[in-house]
């Protein structure tokens, strides 16, 4: 289905800039305070929450 380099491409981590990096893997106020855990949510919870908001 892929050629040898499109598989090699694929297991391997693209590239990414420090912005990009930032700008995706930074939580917002607004994440913050969504995954807060004052809404009786736990660890797995707020884990689970950010990951999926990426």
């Amino acid at each position: 289905m892929f050629a040898e380099q499109e598989l090699e491409a694929l297991r391997k981590f693209p590239e990414i800039g420090r912005e990009e990096l930032f700008r995706f893997f930074t939580l917002t106020p607004a994440d913050i305070a969504f995954i807060e855990p004052g809404r009786g949510r736990g660890p797995a919870d707020r884990l689970g929450l950010v990951i999926l908001s990426r």
